[in-house]
């Protein structure tokens, strides 16, 4: 399978915080993860050049990424695994070697996230694990990366309010701790639908990271009151499930 350095730089640096190995899966001119961890679950595809399909295990996400960057920026790289061995990422005449592992830890959780998610689209997205998800609207994902100037001015480690009001049309972050230093971000969205009173969830300090992995474009957003964020993306197979969490 071959992919240039920036694609593959951005693929595999785009699934989120806490993610230290990958089970990837290369078919059909594409290569194709899905992470599920305590804090998001989250599936991705691109296109790349596949010679032969099958699975590639990356057991060390952080010396590939390490050994990829240091490439030029015009490298094309080769991913390489035969089944059970080791993975081979070759440039040219540089390579690096990792060996295999049969447990990766960002994958252990997966397949029930995969049931979770084909229930989810055969109900077009109107539940998720037999909850009824009452919120809907369309984003542009420019607004969504806004969200990351918020680690600039308050620093990290900060828990998220998060409000929809259907009549709005707007999702609202709401940022810090009581009393301390907080920031507001305001989202429009369109095709908005949802109950007239606002429904509140609150996340954990990783929404801004993994809000930032989403592609440029438009996603939909499916989400209720004290419950999960779902953006699932209209132009890319991508799609992002971001657990809530108790309020502070």
């Amino acid at each position: 399978m071959n992919l240039g350095k920036a694609a593959l730089t951005s693929f595999l640096t785009g699934f989120g915080p806490g993610v230290g190995d990958l089970r990837l899966k290369a078919v059909q001119m594409s290569l194709s993860g899905t992470v599920a961890l305590p804090t998001h679950m989250l599936h991705a595809r691109i296109s790349a050049t596949v010679d032969d399909s099958g699975e590639i295990v990356i057991a060390d996400l952080s010396k590939a990424l390490t050994f990829i960057k240091a490439l030029p920026q015009d490298a094309m790289i080769t991913l390489w695994q035969p089944k059970k061995g080791q993975l081979r990422l070759i440039s040219g005449n540089t390579q690096l070697k990792l060996p295999t592992t049969d447990y990766v830890r960002s994958y252990k959780s997966v397949e029930k996230a995969s049931t979770l998610m084909n229930e989810a689209k055969a109900a077009h997205w109107k539940s998720w694990a037999g909850r009824a998800l009452t919120c809907y609207g369309k984003i542009d994902v420019k607004q969504l990366h806004q969200v990351k100037t918020i680690d600039k001015v308050l620093g990290k480690d900060k828990p998220v309010e998060a409000v929809f009001q259907t009549a709005e049309k707007l999702w609202s972050l709401n940022v810090g701790h009581k009393g301390s230093a907080s920031m507001s971000i305001g989202i429009d969205m369109e095709d908005c639908d949802g109950p007239p009173d606002r429904c509140v969830t609150y996340f954990g300090s990783w929404l801004s990271d993994v809000l930032h992995t989403i592609p440029s474009g438009t996603v939909e957003l499916y989400t209720a009151h004290d419950y999960v964020a779902i953006f699932r993306h209209t132009e890319k197979d991508h799609l992002l499930l971001v657990m809530d969490k108790r309020g502070e």
